[in-house]
Formats: C-alpha cells, structure tokens, sequence
C-alpha cells in the first residue's frame, strides 16, 4: 500500500455478515445411485466394469430452521446435486477401445446444527421492490407472523468437488412401494461387479452407484455493524500503463515468460529447499570446508553411500 493508506484518520461504522458459527467436515458418501440423463446410453447387461471420469457439484438447496428448546441454535439442511460423468466397458474392455459414457446426476442431503444468534429483525433495502411482487393479504389476521425465515440467519456452504472413491453397478427393486418388493438377491461372490440382472425376475434394475468423499464448510452469519479503524480510502498502487499493449507483438510476449520448469519436474514433498543433490557437490568441489559444514549449514540430508 502507499504511504497514503498508513495513517489512521477515523473510526467508520460498516455493516458486514459476521460468523457466528462454522463447521468443518468430511463426508463418505457410499454407494449414492446415479440417475442417467435423458440422452444418456442405458446399462447393459454386457457392462461389467465402470469408472468415474469426473464428479462435481452441480447445485445445492439450503433451508435453515430453528431448533425447538434451544434458542439460538439452527439447523441446517443440506441437499447436494452432483454431476456424475463415467465410463463403462464391456468384458472385452482389454482391446484396444473405448468404453461407454454414462452421464447423471445424483442426490444427496444432511442435516448441521449451528448457532446462529437471536434476532427477529426484518431487513428492507431499496434494491428491493416488495411492493410489487407481494401478494394482497385478507384481512382477518391470518397472515401474522407467515414470513417463516423473518429473522433466520444465513447459511454460507463452502465446498470442493468431491473426490471419486469408487464406482460400480449394483441391483436394486424396480419401483416397487415399499413393504411390497420382494427381499434383494444375495450378493454375488468375490470381489467385483454387480451381475446381470435376472430376466426372470424384471422387478430388478441394474444401476450406477458412485462413492464419493466430500469436504465443506457450513457456516451460519447475520448482518452486524461494527466500528473498524479507516485509514484512508483504497487508492491503488499498482500502475496500469506499464503493462503489456494490444499492440505489441504475441510472440515478444511469450518470450518474456519465464519457462515453466515446475510444471515439468514437479518437487515431490519433503523437497530439498537447498536445491541439494546426493552424490553431488554442488558448492566449491575445492573446498574441504564446506563439504565438512554441508549438514550442518545446508542441510541436505546426504549420506555416503
């Protein structure tokens, strides 16, 4: 920052979403059934093998409640949409081919409890024109106290796309209620796949089931002013002119990029910081001293061999 921005000159009043309460957690989703899209190829019976190909998190749907007999405290309803690409081979999978892209979705839901703070406050804002999209209530009472999330805090899902774990076919009753579908056959043996499904019995399908992992964070925030110390307004520091001009060539740009060597020779972890090599002297081959200081001053973790 520039010198204009290091004097303390007030303290200024904001309004900002405060945490009130997070979380962290891991989840193991286990054998979650996909649904294949519309233009989707069906499983067939010849599919024996199945892989993940990429797996995301395509939307999600979050409902915060208030716990009874506690005050202060939310749960928080969680349903994720996940967007489930793989590919399935056929038991000549070793020949040189293809396998079959499957695409779906699939659907899972949890449930947090959070504190969230008390407040019954309702926010109105001139950005937001409530005169014209609420409807006209009667008037005999009724309608008191019907706006449910008046005073609910706001829940905040951070979340990575979920790590594949595993994928396989699996059998389950075709659309039978429930109490009336006979018991699932017993699983087949050894490791594998799911078999076919027996003709004989049709109430059975064969379905897509992935396992995922997934990392979030949940966290429950309201609106709050608070006094902060304003040094001055954001003035930029950086200058914009220097930069690269439309009309400069493309390649005298690229040459002024620094060759990618990381990209090519990843470091693995617990890699020498000291640019050491084992076996090798990388300092003044001349120099008995240095070879004598090397673990003590660099630190390369050498030993003769």
């Amino acid at each position: 920052m520039s010198d204009k921005n290091n004097c303390f000159k007030e303290a200024v009043c904001i309004e900002v979403q405060r945490v009130f309460d997070s979380c962290s957690d891991r989840d193991c989703i286990y054998e979650l059934p996909v649904t294949l899209s519309e233009d989707s190829p069906e499983i067939t019976d010849e599919m024996n093998i199945v892989r993940t190909r990429c797996v995301e998190v395509e939307a999600t749907c979050i409902s915060v409640d208030s716990v009874p007999f506690k005050s202060g405290y939310y749960s928080v309803d969680i349903t994720y949409r996940f967007k489930i690409t793989a590919e399935a081979f056929t038991k000549t999978f070793c020949q040189p081919q293809s396998g079959t892209i499957l695409c779906g979705t699939a659907m899972w839901n949890k449930r947090v409890i959070l504190y969230g703070g008390e407040g019954n406050s309702k926010v109105f804002t001139s950005e937001d024109d409530f005169i014209n999209t609420l409807p006209l209530e009667p008037c005999d009472g009724n309608f008191c106290g019907s706006i449910s999330n008046a005073g609910m805090p706001k829940a905040t899902i951070h979340v990575v796309d979920p790590v594949a774990l595993d994928a396989k076919f699996i059998c389950v009753p075709r659309g039978n209620k429930p109490g009336h579908c006979p018991p699932p056959p017993p699983p087949p043996p050894g490791p594998g796949c799911c078999p076919p499904c027996d003709h004989n019995r049709p109430q059975f399908d064969r379905v897509l089931a992935v396992s995922l992992g997934l990392f979030s964070i949940i966290q429950l925030s309201r609106p709050v002013s608070l006094i902060v110390p304003a040094y001055d307004y954001c003035i930029p520091c950086k200058d914009c002119s220097g930069q690269v001009a439309s009309s400069e060539a493309p390649c005298d740009v690229f040459d002024r990029i620094d060759f990618p060597t990381e990209q090519f020779f990843p470091q693995p972890s617990g890699s020498n910081p000291f640019n050491c090599s084992c076996g090798t002297d990388i300092s003044n081959s001349n120099s008995n001293s240095n070879n004598n200081n090397n673990s003590n001053g660099n630190n390369c973790n050498c030993s003769d061999q």
